[in-house]
């Protein structure tokens, strides 16, 4: 059914009522469903009592306090609802709903037409923005035939709600596009060969010997006569970047899924770059996306549906770099503790860290294969630079301080690949006003935050290595 004509009042009541009943047992009352209706159709509270012979005091505070207090339980997602953003959120509800009906058929062994699904995909609570990243990997996959895309960002940036958009997109457009669908999401203390024995395994592959290089011929040569779209989300649990053996593993698999000749697409999901795993290879044939904050326009719509307003909420997009799983965090702390007003919270000049991002934080600087010892000095002496005049950091005041202040000593070009690492992790922000004026860097104020406080002593908990002599550029 098209949702965009199913947006009649008695329909969403029907809807809305349901979930009600399915959370807490009831019905509507006839004034709340009044109250509802009048509230669609744009109508103040006395207007509302007028046309339906209720006392306006009565609905006012009788019914609407109660009533809305409800709607936040059962369909707020943790925000309040108000009366001014009622219809929005149905509007919303009721095209989502749709929605579900069809995407409900992504279910693991579901067919989605001819195509069968495997692997448990995430459900999408709500998703705002991304019309260009979608539609250049539309076209990455379904025109330009790519066979391995890469799609990166730090954690909590949104590449697997990304990817289950795309992948719902792709199959809703055409259905019978793939014969599989693998979801794979990548776990901690899996490894390559773990991970390939299992994808061998869902596609029910005979295999004579186990090693690894004959699991690579099987899966592409499979992926060649079969058209497959496989998702390997979360790509960067496996990274040993201190392990030789694993990272010519790595390259070995990469270049035969996007070099060899094949009918399927790979999508794997990482919070690092690829090209970081590999050793061999100088030109590495996988197109990557590194995804960026939302659009400040999409930024707005997620904070509008989520209850707050003004002109301060631009300054909180901007703030938080538009990371949709740190503005969801902020909002809900917003609304727990500043009653919902964006301008309170910025009077209390404090920097909230949300779980995903802290999680990401936690991972990169507690795992010695992640960020080397001179990575984190950079990261540490960025942090406490800015916190003394807030002020972007120039290429060379990086290198006199580190030289300086911490007494090391440096390879320079050691300093150019582990800043170029940090910002192609989004771990730093490069500023750069033309090309004829020095490079600056900077931290996310999230991350600035982390370092300085150090929660878990996790930042300054260096790996051994080796130390560098200073050499010229």
């Amino acid at each position: 059914m098209n949702p965009d004509k199913s947006l009649d009042i008695e329909r969403i009541l029907e809807i809305l009522e349901e979930q009600v009943y399915q959370h807490t047992g009831r019905y509507f009352l006839e004034s709340e469903k009044v109250l509802i209706k009048g509230t669609w159709e744009g109508k103040d509270y006395e207007e509302i009592a007028r046309d339906s012979g209720y006392n306006m005091h009565y609905l006012r505070t009788g019914v609407a306090r109660q009533l809305w207090l409800l709607l936040s339980e059962v369909i707020g997602n943790g925000i309040q609802v108000k009366k001014i953003y009622l219809k929005n959120i149905l509007v919303k509800l009721t095209k989502r709903y749709y929605a579900d009906l069809e995407v409900a058929k992504f279910d693991n062994n579901e067919l989605v037409g001819k195509t069968r699904i495997y692997g448990e995909l995430p459900k999408l609570k709500y998703f705002y923005g991304r019309e260009e990243e979608i539609k250049k990997l539309k076209n990455e996959v379904n025109v330009l035939k790519q066979r391995c895309l890469a799609i990166t960002g730090v954690g909590g940036i949104g590449k697997t709600f990304l990817t289950r958009k795309l992948l719902e997109e792709i199959l809703l457009e055409t259905p019978d596009i793939y014969e599989y669908v693998i979801w794979y999401k990548v776990n901690s203390a899996s490894s390559l060969d773990e991970l390939l024995s299992e994808v061998i395994k869902i596609l029910n592959l005979e295999i004579n010997k186990e090693d690894f290089q004959t699991k690579i011929c099987l899966l592409s040569n499979y992926l060649d006569s079969h058209k497959c779209l496989i998702v390997l989300d979360g790509f960067e649990r496996l990274l040993q970047t201190d392990n030789f053996e694993n990272k010519l593993n790595y390259e070995q698999l990469f270049i035969k899924l996007a070099e060899e000749q094949h009918r399927s697409c790979i999508i794997v999901t990482s919070q690092v770059p690829l090209k970081e795993m590999v050793y061999v290879t100088t030109t590495f044939n996988i197109e990557s996306l590194r995804l960026e904050g939302l659009e400040e326009s999409a930024a707005m719509q997620m904070l509008h549906d989520k209850g707050l307003g003004g002109e301060e909420c631009k300054q909180l997009i901007s703030f938080y770099r538009g990371d949709p799983s740190e503005l969801e965090a902020v909002i809900s702390k917003i609304h727990n503790f500043f009653g919902g007003s964006v301008k309170k919270f910025f009077e209390y000049q404090t920097t909230l860290t949300g779980e995903r991002l802290q999680a990401m934080l936690n991972q990169q600087f507690a795992q010695s294969r992640l960020l080397s010892n001179l990575q984190r000095q950079i990261m540490i002496y960025l942090a406490k630079t800015m916190s003394d005049n807030s002020d972007r950091v120039p290429f060379s005041n990086l290198i006199n301080g580190l030289k300086k202040e911490l007494g090391l000593e440096l390879s320079i070009s050691e300093v150019i690949t582990s800043i170029e690492i940090l910002e192609q992790r989004s771990l730093v922000e490069a500023y750069r006003k033309s090309f004829s004026k020095e490079v600056s860097y900077s931290l996310q104020p999230v991350i600035k935050k982390y370092i300085l406080v150090d929660p878990f002593g996790l930042v300054r908990k260096m790996p051994v290595q080796t130390k560098i002599k200073e050499v010229p550029l």
